[in-house]
């Protein structure tokens, strides 16, 4: 007899369960019509026997043994009654339709077919159903629930196998950017593709916790990995390629700690959405997704074992906190080069015409523009993440490959090549940059700052550390030349001049750390040109410097 059980994934597990052969005795033989005889046995139980052959398996189990034989088959036809009672036996050519012990076949076949599900980590037991279905959600469908109930058998055996073997198998790390030529340089110049890769070897990783499913900032993982007081470090090598061809090939001069929590993402049927994506983004551990859906065929706990324990496949790191520092490196390596500067020299001469045709004054003011529209934008964004409830993505803030600040690099590039160079610079462009707090002070209200008044963004400015005084004095000239004190109170007025005159004080002395070197005194008088005529009388600025 055949017995089939379903998964959880949907799969079916087929068993055969047989009664053994044995031999009985006909007490008697009586007709119940012309197709049907009625035999009763030695051990008195009593057996139908279909002449027909056309008989269906029974299957309602009423405990009355039914087989079946063809009388209408030629070979048969042509033996008498005593080779016909010599092959009465249940051989291959006489067919069960139904067996005495069909209800406890039935009953065998069932659970051990339920057992082939637990064994392929398919199902589970009862008791562990009794605990789920607690906690299920009543309106929940049942496809869903099935898609669950595996899903969260597997966690508990991924969870029991890292707690049993204290280690896991992970992957190589790696992290890689391109520099693509510019659009520019379609069938005009040299159009070499820059790729640098950043890549560890796969490593094994011994824990001294694991925890199955405890919340962590907005997400639950799967299984946190404690890996306790051993530290451990990361040490990668960096390939560079150009067009496919690889150019060489560095080691790392020094290692990064490795974090000493690690979260495991187990997937069975849906991986991991964007949102979850940016959440664990947030949380800035290191994350590693199991697809078990790569693997294929049944998993079984043995091939689960080791796949966990010693192999990478089906494996992938979701987010490193490593990565954005690779990241960055990477990219400036890249801006530095010779590729880059060399793209960077052509894309100028193909620009420059453009640049130069527009006066001066034209990109000043749409480099103040682009400035304030790239602040002001994240400015609400963070209002929006502080803000932010429920279980959507939160917004991201604008960065270096926005039409935000592409707009506001090329008027940086175009001040440069009218000969005012440094508007591009972090220090210039930071969200408390020099522009950003110059223009807080001329508009009286916070630029790159969620501030409503010039003078909250001053007194961040007073407030900050000894080694941020450097441009104290640009700040001091911007107060006067807008006239910001006007809108002070009296208590505002009375820090501010007690800030002014240790100020004061530092420069008649020519404290090297609130001397300002003349970098962007140029690009500053061009964007605030109220306050040319301070700066340029040289107060603050760094002895020599012109």
């Amino acid at each position: 007899m055949s017995r089939t059980a379903t998964g959880f994934s949907g799969q079916g597990y087929e068993v055969w369960v047989e009664e053994p052969a044995e031999r009985r005795a006909v007490r008697s033989t009586r007709l119940v019509d012309r197709a049907l005889a009625e035999l009763t046995l030695d051990d008195g139980r009593k057996l139908l026997v279909d002449l027909t052959g056309q008989l269906e398996p029974i299957n309602n189990f009423n405990g009355q043994a039914v087989v079946t034989i063809s009388l209408s088959d030629p070979e048969l036809a042509m033996l008498s009654p005593k080779e016909i009672r010599s092959r009465l036996r249940i051989l291959p050519d006489i067919h069960w339709c139904a067996h005495w012990n069909d209800r406890a076949l039935a009953a065998k076949g069932d659970a051990e077919a339920a057992q082939a599900a637990c064994d392929a980590l398919d199902n589970w037991s009862t008791e562990d159903e009794a605990d789920f279905s607690g906690s299920l959600s009543p309106d929940i469908d049942e496809k869903t629930a099935r898609q669950l109930r595996r899903e969260t058998l597997l966690h508990r055996e991924v969870k029991a196998i890292l707690e049993r073997e204290q280690r896991i198998a992970t992957p190589s790390l790696e992290i890689m950017v391109t520099r693509d030529p510019p659009d520019e340089f379609y069938g005009d110049w040299e159009s070499d593709t820059l790729r640098m890769t950043w890549l560890t070897a796969p490593r094994t990783l011994e824990l001294d916790d694991v925890q199955l499913e405890r919340r962590l900032g907005r997400i639950v993982p799967d299984v946190i990995g404690i890996l306790g007081g051993r530290q451990i470090y990361m040490e990668g090598i960096t390939d560079t390629w150009i067009s496919g061809g690889f150019e060489e090939e560095i080691e790392d001069t020094y290692s990064l700690a490795w974090p000493l929590t690690l979260l495991v993402e187990v997937t069975v049927t849906h991986g991991i959405d964007e949102e979850k994506q940016q959440r664990i983004c947030e949380l800035n551990l290191p994350t590693l997704e199991i697809d078990l859906s790569l693997l294929g065929g049944r998993i079984t706990p043995e091939n689960l074992h080791d796949l966990i324990v010693n192999q990478t496949v089906g494996k992938r790191w979701v987010h490193h906190p490593v990565y954005p520092i690779k990241e960055r490196e990477l990219n400036a390596a890249l801006d530095k080069h010779p590729v880059t500067l060399r793209y960077r020299e052509r894309l100028i001469e193909l620009r420059l015409p453009r640049w130069l045709a527009m006066p001066v004054p034209h990109w000043a003011n749409h480099y103040l523009e682009a400035v304030t529209a790239f602040h002001d934008a994240n400015v609400l964004i963070r209002r929006l993440q502080r803000q932010h409830q429920g279980n959507g993505p939160k917004p991201k803030l604008l960065g270096t490959e926005s039409d935000a600040w592409a707009q506001l690099a090329e008027a940086a590039e175009a001040l440069s090549a009218h000969g005012l160079p440094g508007a591009a610079d972090p220090i210039m462009l930071d969200e408390a940059g020099l522009v950003a707090r110059l223009l807080s002070i001329q508009r009286n209200t916070g630029v790159g700052y969620d501030v409503r008044t010039g003078y909250q963004v001053l007194n961040a400015i007073m407030q900050s550390g000894k080694d941020n005084k450097r441009w104290d004095t640009l700040y001091a000239i911007a107060v006067k030349t807008y006239n910001l004190e006007a809108h002070f109170t009296t208590d505002q007025v009375r820090k501010y001049e007690g800030w002014r005159q240790a100020l004061i004080t530092k420069v008649d002395v020519n404290d090297d750390g609130y001397m300002r070197p003349a970098t962007f005194d140029a690009v500053l008088c061009v964007l605030f040109p109220d306050m040319a005529e301070r700066i340029n009388k040289g107060y603050g600025r760094l002895p020599g410097q012109e």
